[in-house]
């Protein structure tokens, strides 16, 4: 062997022995008619000899069907395929708790070369990017099913201004198909909205504003002209920033409630109650009257011995106004023992 010879050798083992691939020179076995029925090992690097689990002796100069028997089936028309083909072919497999992308190519002669990288770090990582991705899908499709049940409105918006979310009780209150990508201004600009003492409140003030700027907004009162109905409805709104991971505002949240009926009940029993003072008062007031005549019918008591006629007309009187004092107490009794019925729908049948 000469030296150039010799140094070219250095250099094939210094790439044949590198310490990353798996590398295997493979011959074809061939019948007496010429056909390829096996392919035997011809040469093969440490990590290969590694990976079969044979020291190097006996994996050179066996064949796929005594090495690998289990496989032979598969591999061996792989290998005649490539080889006449001419044609590389690479797959995946697994060897112990490695994965391997193979690549096979054919070279001068009845030879093919097998060469495999580890791929086990990007299965892993692939296997828990679908992994992430499913549990994502998961959770968005449960938070779909839970915004699309809510009687609430709810809106996201990006830090653009722009609505990026309406769920559909949001769409339903305002008649909207889409408003992905609206700005909110343009949105709002379209409502009547004032704030509870009824002076009209600026856009600006609009609670996803505020909670884009960074402001968390809790149970603020409006009210507003619904345009699918013309009629106004008191509302509470709720919103907040959502940051990412670093703190930075990356879009608000907004929770609408409709609190129009609980609104009405309030006034309504607000009218009750003021009626029940009123009426309170009215008797407290009426109680006084019989108290007069009973304080004089007993003073006229103490006269009867001198004016026995007054046991004729004094008794009666005091009758009559003890009687109205039983009205009067019976009346009150009955304003004290009356309570609103709850969660009585003021509107129901108007």
């Amino acid at each position: 062997m000469t030296p150039r010879d010799t140094e070219s050798e250095r250099r094939y083992r210094a790439i044949f022995e590198n310490p990353f691939d798996l590398i295997a020179v493979l011959e074809a076995v061939r019948g007496p008619e010429g056909a390829i029925v096996d392919w035997r090992y011809t040469d093969a690097n440490a990590n290969w000899v590694r990976a079969q689990g044979r020291t190097r002796d006996e994996l050179l100069g066996g064949t796929v069907g005594e090495i690998a028997p289990a496989r032979a089936g598969e591999l061996i028309p792989l290998y005649t395929r490539v080889l006449m083909q001419s044609r590389p072919a690479q797959y995946e497999e697994r060897s112990g708790e490695t994965d391997l992308l193979v690549s096979l190519f054919p070279i001068a002669g009845d030879s093919v070369v097998s060469s495999a990288v580890d791929i086990t770090a990007r299965i892993r990582v692939e296997a828990e990017v679908r992994r992430l991705l499913a549990a994502n899908r998961a959770e968005r499709e449960w938070l779909s099913a839970v915004l699309n049940s809510m009687t609430e409105e709810v809106y996201f918006a990006d830090p653009q201004r722009r609505y990026t979310y309406a769920n559909p009780a949001a769409m339903r209150e305002f008649g909207h198909s889409d408003i992905e990508g609206v700005d909110i201004e343009r949105i709002v600009a379209q409502l009547e909205v004032l704030r509870p003492d009824g002076t009209p409140r600026p856009i600006s003030q609009a609670p996803p504003v505020r909670a884009l700027a960074g402001e968390i907004v809790r149970d603020e009162e409006q009210i507003v002209r619904i345009p699918r109905t013309g009629e106004l409805r008191f509302r509470q709104v709720s919103s907040a920033p959502v940051r990412d991971t670093e703190g930075k505002i990356i879009g608000s949240v907004s929770v609408v409630r409709d609190v129009t009926d609980r609104r009405l009940r309030q006034k309504e029993l607000q009218a009750m109650e003021d009626q029940r003072q009123r009426l309170i008062s009215t008797l407290a007031h009426e109680l006084r009257n019989p108290l007069a005549p009973l304080r004089t019918g007993i003073e006229l008591l103490r006269k009867v011995r001198e004016q026995p006629q007054l046991l004729d007309t004094v008794p009666p009187m005091m009758e009559r106004q003890i009687r109205q004092l039983v009205v009067l107490i019976d009346r009150l009794l009955d304003i004290f023992q009356q309570r609103p019925a709850h969660g009585t729908n003021p509107t129901a049948g108007k």
